[in-house]
């Protein structure tokens, strides 16, 4: 079995042959030195939409999502949309909407944070006003997703941790803090009943997340 400092490694080197596999930027080629927050932040889009994340210092690249995982992320999104109404909870979810901390910057697929840390021109919101961070993995992002940002993530106290499996068949991964990690506390095939970082519940169905589209 690897060790922990192994499968970190592991996610890296995922995360750099990711960068490797995406078209070329010149904004991003011609960069020398570490790179920041504030720079990551004013990088145009990539010509492919690629995602740009950063890790103290370090560039993560990821290729633009599929259909399968766009259409998943859309589908959770309205179910925590729809639960967050009807318990009248004071957060906000979104897809794809950059995090920051003091040296980190990420994109999970589906972030909920609370509603005071989001205004008209938020273009980024913090680490610490997060509830739950997901992520639904794809081919080109399996460490990274189960390994290193669920890592990174419970080194932020985010409360909670939802990593999306779409094969072979769609499967959704509760897991709640515990001290500096995470404990999968649910797995959820069919339809249930998640306790949002203990915040307000979510109906979910895991069946239909891909029911719009042919196998």
């Amino acid at each position: 079995m690897h060790s922990g400092v192994g499968r970190c490694a592991e996610a890296y080197e995922d995360a750099v042959m990711t960068k490797k596999s995406v078209m070329r930027h010149p904004c991003v080629d011609d960069h020398a030195g570490p790179w920041t927050v504030d720079k990551v932040l004013a990088l145009p889009e990539h010509p492919a939409r690629a995602r740009y994340e950063v890790v103290d210092g370090v560039l993560m690249v990821s290729p633009a999502p599929g259909w399968a995982h766009q259409i998943a992320s859309t589908c959770l999104v309205h179910r925590i949309e729809d639960a967050i109404a009807a318990a009248g909870a004071p957060f906000l979810v979104a897809a794809a909407s950059n995090v920051v901390g003091e040296s980190r910057l990420f994109i999970p697929d589906i972030v909920v944070v609370d509603r005071s840390a989001v205004r008209r021109d938020t273009v980024a919101v913090p680490l610490e006003a997060v509830l739950l961070l997901a992520e639904i993995v794809s081919p080109h992002n399996r460490a990274a997703d189960r390994i290193l940002k669920p890592a990174l993530y419970a080194q932020a106290k985010v409360p909670a941790y939802w990593r999306i499996e779409l094969e072979p068949e769609p499967t959704v991964l509760v897991h709640e803090l515990s001290g500096d990690t995470y404990r999968e506390v649910q797995r959820v095939t069919a339809k249930q009943s998640v306790e949002v970082g203990g915040a307000f519940p979510v109906d979910l169905d895991v069946t239909a997340l891909l029911d719009d589209l042919e196998d």
